[in-house]
């Protein structure tokens, strides 16, 4: 689970049968831990989480988690966060250039619409307890995984930092004394090929080592019309990866060493693009899809359209290298427990884009990025008679730098020159070159507590909080400010070079900070099947800076941001009945947010703000087993979100301020699935699946603008696999059957007279085989 690595076939098959050398021929993979051993009355299998940092049973912890296991994303083919999140109520995920990019996960509204990358997210991703920083790391291809956990909900003390919204946990499988492992391949649709595998084989009675690896490809499935760019299809998956680990288990030290690597390359989505009108009260645009863009193009006229065909006049290529490396350290004294995580993380990425869509060579943009992060942590926990407690400190330093750089070749103003059978304009051409250098460090240092203890039989009161002071020291040079500008040809003074108004050259700031986080709750155990539970959460966020290309009239007292903070209230249930045969999950939840950190994106530019917010809702979550080989699941949300007073600006320099929705947070949203299983002679199985999602619509950005509504959408998917024996599976799927397009990011430029959409993954179908040892 890296951003991605590129290694060749035959070395990965090469170092795979060099540690099976080690391994009995007939051992058997273990199965991961969340879906350990079925019930042996044809009942559900206990579900283990570590979502307060130690294994529990789902059911016995008042938080309101989802956990996946690692053979569900195996054998249902999930290669994406954005696959795993859609089955999870009231979470939603988009990746603004195509899976392997930059993934905004969005927690009960709560998430960051910006698709920047100097900003941390309020919905904290965590690799093996390893706090993943930037935007633009934390979509990456998922393999080999134990679990993944979601917490729903600020999770601001025993994670810690920015998780106003939730996180998101995913678990590596790790090595151990039994030897065993998989292989799986796949071929599908657009010449997709994957193969993955893992392998763990011990080396001596206390040192055991574990190999996984990832190959993703496929030729993309965009068509760009552009004879010059026919061959670099869009939506392409571009992925390799590689992950060692050793483990020492002594019986008194468990320590683990974790070593990964991971390159992507690869076309990415391209943008499709609709003309929009702008409306001069509000400032807001509405799609006009039989109009031109300012600059006169219509994909209709051109044969491009909203079904994956696209006509670009330059490329959209993303690469991106990561490496992490991570330290574990944990010691049993009996009644008390001592862990120590070290972890590292190198990411690279450079991104190309061709930001007006369209045969006009009007924008052309990169974006390479670079960060280093390091984090430590202590922590230790005890368990007495009624009471446990959990203790530790935090630190984490990371850099960050990105050069953003733009080329505009913008109309020369009062040329109006059109060629007469195309319709574009084809007058002369005056180029603007924007760049942006910056840099941020941040260091931030935390101690945290959470005690539980039981008040009386059965109920038991938890109170926990956590202390965080953060530094941040950022530095910006050779800025350009972007005005917002109605008609076209574009105006030059529209453009500010470097040390335009309101920008200084070079800005320098500093951000320090103590943040308080924490939590209190009860939990009533009613019996040993139903758990009744209340809590009052205070989740923080640090403040920052905006950075990058801004929309016009920035000052620099615009460029910080502040923290947000969130007070959350929360009540559910968690039930399991009829002998095990139904577990049935509720909760309501109530957000009270100040300065909530909102991105709005003007023009061609962007900012984060402060503004005050809050968010309601319910959730449902059920799973059965009625009947012997039959299983069910269901969940479902609701939804309400409100930005109070978000201020538009509109042409002529006026604003335009209401309330709003959250961007990216529809009011409703479900996911459900069955599967069935046929016994056959010979300990042989026929299982089939079938997998749905739905979400209503939801805005795209946060001035609610009409041409950025996405419309709600529903996509369901099946596989038959064929259990061949306890090793060897195969299976046949499709992806998304009913061939549902669905809008999956708007960007506004009404100021250029568009809108760009990103859509989803047409149909696929194909094969894969599976085999365990």
């Amino acid at each position: 689970m890296t951003r991605s690595f590129v290694s060749t076939s035959s070395t990965i098959a090469l170092t795979v049968a060099a540690l099976l050398a080690g391994a009995p021929a007939a051992a058997q993979e273990a199965t991961s831990a969340p879906a350990a051993a079925e019930a042996d009355n044809g009942g559900l299998a206990e579900i283990v989480v570590t979502a307060q940092k130690r294994e529990q049973n789902l059911q016995k912890v008042g938080i309101s988690v989802t956990a996946v296991s690692g053979d569900q994303i195996l054998e249902r083919g999930i290669s994406n966060s954005i696959d795993l999140i859609t089955r999870t109520p009231s979470v939603d995920n988009y990746s603004p250039y195509g899976p392997g990019s930059s993934a905004n996960i969005v927690i009960r509204g709560i998430g960051l619409n910006d698709f920047g990358e100097g900003h941390e997210a309020p919905v904290t991703v965590y690799v093996d307890e390893f706090y993943v920083v930037n935007v633009p790391a934390v979509d990456f291809a998922l393999f080999d995984l134990d679990r993944a956990e979601i917490l729903r909900g600020p999770q601001g003390t025993l994670f810690g930092r920015n998780s106003t919204g939730g996180l998101v946990h995913y678990v590596t499988k790790k090595p151990s004394q039994e030897a065993g492992g998989f292989v799986k391949g796949s071929y599908a649709r657009f010449n997709e090929l994957k193969l993955e595998g893992g392998v763990t084989a011990p080396l001596t009675d206390t040192l055991s080592a574990r190999l996984s690896f990832l190959s993703h490809h496929s030729d993309g499935y965009i068509k760009n019309l552009n004879p010059q760019f026919a061959k670099d299809k869009g939506g392409q998956a571009g992925t390799d990866a590689v992950r060692l680990q050793l483990r020492y288990d002594d019986g008194d030290w468990d320590v683990l060493l974790k070593g990964e690597y991971g390159r992507t390359d690869k076309v990415h989505t391209y943008y499709e693009q609709t003309p929009s009108l702008r409306d001069p009260v509000t400032g807001l645009g509405s799609a006009d899809p039989t109009g031109v863009d300012d600059a006169g193009y219509n994909e209709a006229n051109f044969g491009a359209g909203k079904r994956n065909v696209a006509y670009t006049s330059n490329p959209q290529r993303l690469k991106s290298k990561g490496s992490t490396a991570l330290l574990r350290a944990e010691r049993d004294f009996g009644d008390v427990s001592f862990t120590s995580l070290t972890g590292y993380m190198h990411f690279t990425r450079n991104l190309e884009e061709d930001c007006d869509a369209s045969p006009n060579t009007i924008c052309v943009a990169t974006f390479p990025y670079k960060s280093d992060t390091a984090t430590q942590e202590f922590r230790a926990f005890g368990k007495g008679d009624g009471f446990n407690w959990t203790a530790g400190v935090y630190g984490l330093y990371s850099k960050a730098r990105n050069n953003p750089n733009a080329t505009f070749n913008v109309p020369v103003s009062g040329d109006t020159a059109v060629d007469p059978v195309t319709g574009l304009y084809n007058g002369a051409f005056f180029p603007i070159n924007l760049a942006a250098n910056w840099k941020m460090r941040t260091t931030s240092v935390a101690a945290f507590a959470q005690g539980e203890v039981e008040l009386a039989d059965r109920l038991t009161f938890t109170l926990g909080g956590r202390i965080t002071r953060d530094s941040k020291k950022f530095d910006e040079r050779d800025n350009a400010s972007l005005r917002s500008c109605p008609g076209f040809p574009i105006p030059t003074n529209c453009f500010l070079p470097p040390n335009g108004p309101g920008i200084a050259n070079p800005y320098r700031d500093t951000y320090k900070k103590t943040l308080i986080s924490g939590k209190a709750a009860l939990d009533f155990q009613v019996n040993a099947d139903l758990l009744l539970f209340a809590s009052v959460s205070r989740g923080t966020k640090a403040g920052g800076f905006n950075n990058g290309f801004y929309p016009g009239g920035v000052s620099t007292a615009q460029i910080p941001y502040r923290d947000e903070n969130v007070i959350a209230y929360e009540i559910g249930e968690k039930a399991t009945l009829f002998d095990r045969k139904l577990r049935f999950n509720t909760s309501f939840f109530y957000y009270d947010y100040n300065r909530y950190q909102t991105f709005n994106f003007e023009g061609i530019g962007g900012l984060l703000t402060n503004q005050s917010a809050n968010a309601y809702g319910a959730e449902v979550e059920i799973q059965a087993a009625p009947v012997d080989h039959l299983e069910l699941r269901f969940g479902g949300s609701w939804l309400e979100t409100k930005i109070k007073d978000v201020r538009n600006g509109v042409p002529g320099g006026g604003v335009y301020v209401a309330d709003r929705e959250m961007s990216n947070a529809p009011k409703w949203t479900a996911n459900g699935a069955i599967a069935y299983t046929v016994p056959l002679a010979n300990d042989r199985s026929l299982v089939f699946n079938w997998d749905w999602n739905y979400r209503s619509s939801r805005y795209s950005n946060n001035f609610n603008d009409p041409s950025v509504k996405m419309p709600g959408y529903f996509k369901h998917n099946a596989d038959i696999s064929f259990n061949v024996n306890e090793n060897w599976q195969l299976q046949a799927f499709v992806r998304n059957i009913g061939n549902k397009l669905a809008i999956t990011k708007a960007f506004q430029f009404n100021d250029l007279g568009y809108v760009q959409y990103i859509y989803s993954e047409p149909r696929v179908f194909g094969a894969s085989a599976l085999y365990r040892f």
